[in-house]
């Protein structure tokens, strides 16, 4: 190779080299950048813990098994430490089991999205056999669970057994003394288990009841397999499983696993004489107790202590079975003490146990026959209300003080964890923040029993929560959250120092280890005389002095701690540390009751740590909030009164949002989640953003109105104050579970739609509401539409806009025809004038094309504002004393025809009621009583109307300018196809916009059933509380009769001049439509029909009419000279005068009956819009 090829190849090589370097430089920067601005930056961004994509979950692993931690020399002591070390890992791991999988399944069991829901014929069925899977797979938690838990006592009972003579001498002599404090807690913790499960199944009823209803199911099942597509045997394998649910689950587990695995246990028979074994339990038990009751209702007690108090008082309730006598009185004062200090004790969300109830449920009878138990169930009730008291005196005095020091924690906690602070010294920073965090979970721990303790014995004694207590309530929520978001914010820095943190702590441990290690190993070379091989047979077989197997067997003790202390805090080496530690702390007298229980607490304070992120979890959750959500709007209605607290906002929702997560773990129905979450929303809506959209409109309103009227609005801010209502706007959008509530989006979409519509109403107020926008955007940063109206119409005819904002006058001065579908002025409202106004489709489409297809929307809402009003005028009429009577006089009287056989309500009834009414008084223009009634009606009809022709006129101008363009079916997109042809940018754009408009016009054409809405609006109308109501139907045909009379008057008066021509008219269609509408709303439409009135009127006319012609009739005379001469003689009887009134009678009976069909055709075609 030339040396010119090789100088090339280090030339390139060189500039390799240097690409990569700046590349290398260049990357690293990028990283320390990243590391120390952006990741801190969205640490502290994400503040709720359901908004971060990405969970930062802690726990140390072990991989290793509890068999291979335990190898010591003393082969002895393994054996013994690995079975017991084996029954408590399991016992824990049940206990996780059953808090992440088991007890919320059966608490959310049965939930349904409305309680007052009765369930659907088989539903409950269905529900079980869909959990049918969990809930045998919880026979067999149980199953294991009580094998372990008898295996444990048995182990126990082996170690711990009497025979002391030389030539029985067992190996485990040398545990006689020791103190088994890890041993007897787990049993009490698998006790605790059992207790929960029975406590959530006989609280949860839709377990048993469901249960109940699938086993009839299966009976029926069993008569005929072959309709259900199943064999017999599959079947009877069916009803057996079933069977073992029911016999398991509600027989009750913990008293079943007295019964049958110890008390009646042909096994651990033993252990009723084995008083060794009785006594060291007892100890156990009392030493607990007492140790849990000095931390108690502290901000030393630790998250798990009450539930471990159940399983002791398990666990004597079990001793009490199996020692066969009589307790010891101190330690049933003990209990006692407890059930007064701690009446209720709560397990899991809702579920509470009374350890009282739970004592004379499960004690043996010779255990209640005591006379502290009998003083104690005395007194029950009077500890309970105590115990009450004590809670709301802690609520009231001490919890702003607990509040304080928790607020002084986040700041503290928050600094703690800053990079500042990760530059000091790395023991004392260490310290610090492993001493934090169990503050914080204690102190949070303790908040959270005052608030789920408070709201249950208010509920379990019935006694009210008062607005104060309530306020204090919403505090101590809201400080759970955030410290649960404080411990999300830091979860990063938190998990990059916990290592270290549990390693500091472990030293402790062992600096207080190593001297007790040296002074065991001096002491057992000074008591040795023999061999190492003697010695080693010694440790294999247990022989020797006993002192000589204590110092190793505490010796190995030692070195297991010392071993388990310098690896990792996982489950099972927590679990061989304590138990190594009750060996040393038991056989070694030289160790101090002060270094036992500091190492002790050292043990659980690291096992809390450890497990921060489920602690974290369990003592901020208030999921039990899910059962106490009557309280959820007034926390809302509270907050939004005390506008500084607005920040607090989320933390609140975020409280009330946990029952979710406890719906989605307990695989809760979609249904369930969804109504919550609905309910949840509707209290945020009508509690707080209705309140502030309206509060923010007053204010904006007094400040336009104050600057134009002077003296108008006198506001003086020093006594009514100043509520800074932009706080609310400020917030963040809040998160429920699957959507979110925009609060500044809500409020300018309200102060849009008001805005529009009062202007559209008013148009001589379009320049104050634009003040009003302006104001809005300067004052509360809110981006307000322009209010798009002009001023007026160009179109001839009347504005719609302007009989939308009279629309009281519009109904009352025109009238209806359904037919040609125009209204047209009365004759009394154009004296003045030589025509007439008419209002039709063209005028509305025109109206529309102006202002847009926005108005249709606005007057439907005026249309039900009037018609509101006038309901009200139409119950009182009908309320009235005189009115009802009368109409309960016909319905008598026609209930009594139908008895009798009759069919049709009789036209004299309608008139003679016509004419009863107009007894009752006239007014200044001659109308009666009825006369208005029937107005009433027409004017409700004449809005409906108003209402169909905005309709129609909206789908006129929507086809019109619909017309030229392709089928509005078929799917096409004018800015794919602009993009597609390679049109401009602007080009596309405008594409978009027409996109848009088209798809707007589609959903007008489409539109909405208004008249069908306005029925259902109105629909609680036939409630019980408006029985009054009830007899409209039989007014009707009274009505009828009177609109006949009125309307041939209002024709007569057409022909005339004058003043009588002033209440002429030739069409009222609103009477029929509102007739129609009102029966509707009110449910009549049968009742009605059940009258037959119209073919009774009609057959009444058409006879009335015949008799009045066979006065007249020539055809059945007959013929010839003898019919002319008595046709003569008939003529000759009537005068001329009353010839004339007959032929009126005619005229007038024939007009009636003209009326009466022309009124069935508009009602019958009028009642075909409401089907």
């Amino acid at each position: 190779m030339s040396s010119r090829t090789m100088r090339t190849a280090e030339e390139e090589q060189e500039k390799l080299r240097r690409f990569v370097d700046e590349w290398r430089s260049h990357i690293w920067e990028k990283l320390e950048q990243f590391d120390s601005n952006s990741s801190q930056a969205a640490a502290r961004d994400v503040g709720d813990i359901n908004e971060d994509p990405v969970h930062i979950i802690t726990k140390p692993l072990e991989g290793l098994t509890v068999l291979d931690l335990i190898a010591t020399d003393n082969f002895p002591f393994n054996k013994l430490l690995i079975v017991l070390a084996h029954d408590c890992h399991e016992i824990l791991q049940l206990r996780k089991q059953a808090s992440s999988k088991i007890y919320p399944r059966l608490v959310v069991f049965g939930l349904r999205s409305t309680s007052e829901e009765t369930p659907l014929e088989g539903e409950l069925q269905k529900t079980f056999a869909g959990s049918f899977k969990f809930f045998q797979d919880l026979l067999e938690f149980v199953s294991k669970l009580r094998a372990v838990l008898s295996n444990l006592v048995q182990q126990l009972e082996a170690i711990y057994s009497g025979d002391t003579t030389k030539s029985n001498r067992r190996p485990y002599a040398a545990f006689w003394n020791v103190h088994l404090r890890t041993a007897v807690h787990c049993l009490a913790e698998g006790f605790t288990l059992l207790i929960t499960i029975d406590e959530i199944v006989a609280q949860n009823t839709s377990i048993g009841h469901s249960l109940s209803l699938f086993k009839r199911m299966l009976h029926s099942v069993r008569s005929e397999p072959s309709a259900f597509a199943m064999e017999p045997d599959q079947v009877e394998s069916l009803d057996s499983e079933v069977s073992k649910v029911d016999n398991v689950l509600m027989g009750g587990l913990f008293q079943r696993c007295l019964q049958e695995d110890f008390y009646g246990n042909l096994e651990i028979q033993k252990l009723k004489t084995n008083r060794q074994c009785l006594d060291e339990i007892l100890f156990c038990v009392r030493e607990g107790l007492l140790q849990i009751l000095a931390r108690l209702d502290s901000l030393r007690e630790y998250p798990y202590d009450r539930e471990k108090l159940l399983g002791l008082i398990a666990v004597w309730v079990c001793h009490s079975w199996m020692i066969g006598d009589a307790p010891e009185k101190k330690m049933t004062k003990l209990v006692m003490e407890l059930q007064r200090r701690a009446p209720v004790l709560h397990l899991f969300c809702n579920v509470r146990l009374v350890p009282l109830e739970f004592l004379i449920g499960h004690l043996p009878s010779w255990a209640l026959s005591s006379a502290i138990t009998k003083e104690a169930r005395r007194d029950a009730g009077v500890v309970n209300t105590s115990y009450l008291a004590a809670l709301d005196d802690v609520l009231s005095s001490h919890s702003q003080t607990l509040r304080s020091v928790l607020v002084n924690w986040l700041v503290s906690f928050d600094s703690t964890v800053s990079p500042v602070v990760q530059q000091l010294a790395i023991h004392a920073m260490l310290g610090t923040r492993f001493k934090q965090l169990t503050q914080g979970v204690c102190l949070a721990n303790r908040l959270r029993h005052i608030l789920r303790a408070t709201i249950d014995i208010h509920a379990y004694l019935e006694v009210p929560i008062n607005k104060e207590q309530l306020k204090k309530l919403r505090h101590v929520a809201e400080i759970l959250k955030a410290v649960e978001a404080m411990f999300h914010r830091r979860s990063s820095e938190t998990a990059l120092g916990l290592g270290h943190m549990l390693q500091l702590a472990q030293s402790q441990i062992l600096r207080r280890l190593s001297p007790l290690k040296a002074q065991l190993e001096a002491d057992l070379s000074a008591m040795s005389r023999s061999t190492g091989v003697l010695m080693l047979a010694r440790s294999l077989t247990r022989s020797g002095k006993d002192m000589d197997t204590k110092i190793m067997d505490a010796l190995a003790a030692v070195n297991l701690a010392i071993k388990m202390a310098e690896g990792c805090s996982s489950m099972q080496s927590n679990i061989i540390l304590r138990l190594a530690l009750d060996v040393v702390c038991s056989s070694n007298s030289n160790v101090p009751d002060d270094v036992a229980s500091e190492m002790m607490d050292l043990c659980s304070v690291i096992e809390l740590v450890a497990d921060i992120h489920n602690v974290v979890k369990l003592v901020t959750d208030c999921s039990f909030l899910y059962w106490s959500r009557d309280i959820m709007p007034a926390c809302f209605k509270m907050l939004y009164r005390k506008t500084g607290e607005a920040r607090h906002l989320q933390l609140v929702v975020s409280a009330f949002r946990d029952p979710v997560n406890l719906m989605i773990t307990g695989n809760a129905d979609l249904s369930v989640i969804e109504s919550y979450e609905k309910e949840m929303e509707e209290a945020i809506t009508s509690e707080l953003v209705a309140p502030l959209c309206r509060d923010i409109e007053t204010d904006l309103r007094l400040h336009v109105h104050s600057a134009h009227l002077k003296g108008a609005v006198n506001i003086n801010p020093t006594k009514t104050g100043v509520r800074d209502l932009s706080w609310f706007l400020h917030l963040k959008p809040l998160r429920l579970s699957s959507k979110r509530i925009h609060i500044r989006s809500r409020v300018e979409t309200y102060l849009i739609a008001a805005f529009y519509n009062h202007a559209a109403v008013a148009l001589h107020n379009w320049k104050t509401y634009g003040e009003m926008r302006h104001l809005a955007e300067l004052k509360y940063g809110l981006e307000l539409d322009d209010i798009h109206l002009p001023g007026q119409t160009l179109e001839q005819g009347v504005d719609v806009l302007e009989i939308m904002r009279n629309i009281h006058l519009f109904v009352a001065c025109y009238t209806y025809n359904l037919n040609t579908q125009v209204f047209i002025e009365r004759v009394s409202n154009a004296r003045n004038r030589k025509y007439l106004n008419t209002v039709n489709v063209r005028h509305v489409a025109n109206s529309i094309r102006t202002h847009g297809t926005g108005i249709m929307s606005t007057t439907v809402n005026f249309a039900y504002q009037f018609l509101a009003q006038k309901f009200i005028v139409f119950s009182q009429f009908l309320f009235d004393d005189h009115i009802k009577s009368l109409l309960i006089k016909e319905h008598r009287f026609y209930k009594e025809s139908r008895e009798k056989g009759g069919r049709d309500y009789p036209v004299e009834r309608a008139e003679k009621l016509n004419k009863d009414i107009r007894k009752l008084g006239l007014t200044y223009d001659g109308l009666s009583f009825l006369d208005q009634f029937r107005r009433l009606i027409a004017e409700m009809g004449n809005a409906l109307g108003f209402v169909r022709m905005v309709r129609l006129g909206g789908l006129h101008y929507c086809s019109s300018a619909s017309g030229f363009l392709h089928d509005l079916d078929k799917e096409m997109s004018f800015k794919e196809a602009s993009r597609d042809a390679g049109i401009t940018a602007g080009g596309v754009y405008a594409g978009k916009i027409l996109d848009q408009a088209l798809e707007s016009q589609k959903m007008s054409l489409e539109g909405m059933d208004y008249l069908n809405i306005l029925t259902t609006v109105f629909s609680q109308l036939r409630s019980n509380d408006n029985s009054h109501l009830k007899n409209f139907c039989l007014i009707v045909p009274t009505l009828t009769v009177n609109a006949v009379e009125a309307i041939l008057q209002a024709k007569e008066r057409m022909s005339k001049r004058g003043r009588d021509a002033s209440n002429g008219m030739f069409t009222d269609d609103g009477f029929a439509l509102g007739l129609a509408y009102v029966l509707k709303v009110l449910g009549q439409n049968k009742d009605f029909d059940s009258l037959h009135w119209f073919d009774s009127a009609r057959h009444h006319y058409i006879a009335e009419k015949a008799r009045i012609e066979d006065g007249l009739d020539m055809d059945g005379i007959g013929s010839g000279m003898n019919g002319l001469q008595i046709w003569s003689q008939k003529l000759a009887s009537i005068s001329e005068e009353e010839a004339h009134n007959m032929q009126l009678v005619m005229k007038r009976i024939s007009s009636h009956l003209m009326e009466l069909e022309l009124i069935f055709f508009t009602f019958s075609g009028a009642r075909i819009f409401f089907h």
